[in-house]
């Protein structure tokens, strides 16, 4: 009997261990199954423990997470005093760190082993760059106040200009004159870091090279888009081999030729794109081997529909199915190929339809609950559509155009097989 309950002991303890080792929810042994008063007190010892444990870890996870301001363990929880004195010494580190950051050099630490010299070397290194930067800061003031004599002549000569002129510091990239503020040339202010950036990568773009040259960029920000053209011209200014900048804010003849050219790639009646942007796109997508899958749409009855009812019901049930196509994936592009003709182009799978046929049905279907009715009386006509689908992957060793023309034949012997759903 003795035997059984030693067995019994032992294994509520070992499963109380293993529970506290692997993070059970179970972290108590019952006491009153114990029957041996040795037993109890070993496992009230052991529970003890135990919970010294559990809080002993928790705190060390918040340690290794950098939640410094975490509850700590029990007072008499010696298991965790090593990691009591290590949150003790994070706390006071944190505190210097943010004392350094500030500016405040003469801390220093001496009770970290190699991480006080490290931290420390680094804190001599910053106090030494404090210093030389306020020397240099003096060099700078009164090499400005040079160049301030210079460019308040250089400032009545370009003054009027309608060009902005920036004369760029190849070494630092600080600007050394300008005709005007960065501010009065942005359109938005958050646009100035990039301008700055950008004008020093091109002064320093050519190294030793003292061509001049042309260069165009673009700013962009939430609020503004901006074109700009820049001439630089290496040039000798003072003591500094500087880069004469002049920007011309093209951003008007940018725009319009945008306008232009988007009126050029857009089908007026509906507002997609055209036959010419389907088809460059296609090219495009064939040489950067993109895979993508080609839809080709025919609409049904659209003769039928400007005889009987007129070119203005029919170039309604045109924008119609033109706006309905427009629904098939935001990763479609739509374009309008002429008469009763669209194309689909889907770069990629819409994953809320990644069956393309069970897509297309859905969109018909949709098209079919547009069509022109009075009410309480069946539709005028049927509007719907046939269409055929042609997947292009790295396999596919066809043409443009004869993934077109495959198409076109897909929609053709859909249209046959589903001649008796249309109805007049």
């Amino acid at each position: 009997m003795a035997q059984e309950f030693s067995n019994k002991a032992l294994q509520a303890y070992y499963d109380y261990l293993r529970d506290i080792i692997f993070g059970s929810e179970r972290y108590s042994i019952d006491l009153d199954a114990l029957e041996d008063e040795e037993f109890k007190l070993f496992g009230e010892a052991l529970m003890q423990f135990g919970k010294m444990a559990i809080e002993t870890r928790i705190f060390a996870l918040c340690l290794s997470r950098g939640e410094l301001d975490c509850s700590q363990p029990s007072t008499g929880n010696e298991l965790a005093a090593p990691l009591r004195s290590l949150h003790a010494t994070l706390k006071h580190l944190t505190w210097q760190t943010k004392q350094i950051s500030g500016g405040d050099y003469d801390q220093h630490v001496d009770f970290m082993g190699e991480f006080s010299d490290a931290f420390n070397e680094m804190i001599a290194q910053l106090a030494e760059r404090r210093r030389e930067m306020e020397v240099e800061a003096e060099h700078n003031k009164e090499r400005m106040d040079e160049l301030a004599k210079a460019n308040s002549i250089f400032e009545a000569i370009t003054g009027n200009m309608e060009e902005w002129i920036v004369m760029v510091d190849r070494a630092s990239g600080k600007h050394l004159f300008s005709n005007r503020s960065t501010g009065s040339v942005l359109t938005d202010s958050g646009l100035e870091y990039q301008m700055n950036n950008i004008i020093f990568e091109y002064a320093n773009a050519n190294g030793d090279d003292e061509t001049p040259r042309k260069e165009e960029f673009s700013l962009i920000s939430d609020y503004a888009l901006q074109f700009f053209e820049i001439m630089l011209y290496p040039i000798k200014w003072f003591e500094y081999d500087a880069v004469a900048c002049v920007l011309t804010d093209v951003t008007a003849s940018k725009e319009e030729f945008s306008r232009l050219e988007n009126a050029a790639y857009k089908d007026v009646m509906t507002g997609v794109f055209n036959r010419l942007y389907g088809m460059r796109l296609l090219d495009q997508y064939k040489t950067e081997k993109t895979p993508f899958e080609l839809i080709f749409i025919d609409m049904d009855m659209l003769k039928y529909v400007n005889d009987v009812f007129g070119h203005a019901e029919g170039d309604a049930y045109i924008k119609s199915v033109a706006d309905i196509l427009q629904e098939v994936s935001p990763m479609a592009t739509v374009c309008r190929l002429g008469g009763d003709e669209f194309m689909v182009i889907l770069r990629e799978v819409d994953k809320r339809h990644p069956d393309t046929h069970e897509l297309l049905e859905i969109i018909r279907t949709d098209l079919s609950l547009t069509s022109v009715r009075n009410e309480g009386e069946p539709p005028l006509y049927q509007r719907s559509i046939s269409y055929g689908i042609i997947k292009n992957d790295e396999r596919c060793e066809l043409s443009t155009s004869e993934i077109l023309a495959a198409a076109d034949e897909r929609m053709y012997e859909y249209k046959k097989a589903h001649k008796q759903d249309r109805r007049v």
